[in-house]
This record gives C-alpha cells, sequence and structure tokens, in this order.
C-alpha cells in the first residue's frame, strides 16, 4: 500500500500533524473515501492488538493473578451467520495456550498490565 500522507512530530499548535505527499488531494480523497465506504459496509476491521503484542489476562484466584500472553494467531470467523474475530495467545512463563473473542477485551484480558491491575482491584473490592 502506497502512503498517500505522511505525519510530522513538529507541527505548529492548532495545526494537524498529517499532511498529504505532492499535494496529491485528489487521490488521498480517493483513497479516505473507499476506506469510508469499507467501513460502512463492515469489510473493514480495526484491530485492537497485532501478532506478537503482549496481552494480559485476569485470574483473581490464581496463585499468579495477571498473566502475561503474547498474541501468536488472529482469526476472523462466521458461524450460523455470526462474525467474531478470535485471537489466541500464549502465556509467556507456561506456554498455556488460551482464545478469545474481541468481546473479552476490557473483561478477562486486558491491552495493558495498568488496565488488568485495576480489573483485578476491583474484583477484589466486589
Amino acid at each position: 500500500m502506497e502512503r498517500l500522507t505522511e505525519r510530522y512530530d513538529i507541527t505548529p499548535d492548532g495545526e494537524s500533524d498529517a499532511w498529504v505527499k505532492q499535494h496529491d488531494y485528489i487521490s488521498a480523497a480517493q483513497k479516505l473515501c473507499d476506506y469510508e465506504d469499507l467501513e460502512e459496509q463492515g469489510l473493514l476491521v480495526r484491530l485492537p492488538c497485532k501478532i506478537g503484542d503482549t496481552v494480559y489476562r485476569v485470574n483473581a484466584g490464581a496463585k499468579q493473578p495477571i498473566i502475561p500472553m503474547t498474541v501468536s494467531e488472529i482469526h476472523f470467523l462466521c458461524y450460523k451467520n455470526e462474525r467474531a474475530v478470535r485471537f489466541d495467545a500464549i502465556g509467556k512463563e507456561d506456554m498455556g495456550e488460551s482464545c478469545y473473542r474481541l468481546e473479552d477485551i476490557g473483561r478477562i484480558v486486558f491491552l495493558t498490565r495498568e488496565e488488568a491491575e485495576k480489573k483485578l482491584e476491583e474484583m477484589k473490592n466486589e
């Protein structure tokens, strides 16, 4: 995919950090329109993590209540007209494998250790 835009780290206050390369605004607008069409049709999926990322499983009753895991696979599934995205993760210490749906993020698996620790505290206070 050829990028039509680029980002600059240093921009004046109030200005966008995104710039259209070679002032090709027509191509950039067309590409944005294509992406918006795909999003409206349900064909564009924004994943919360990628393969190789670390996620954190919370299990309040376990010896190790927060378990760091590495995302190993991402699957797109369709079963009885229900679409789902599933990701598999492997425990960094015990190499145990688990499968999660996107709906599990923020409930039993978290994208940062801080989020997992906050959830663990909530569970202890219940």
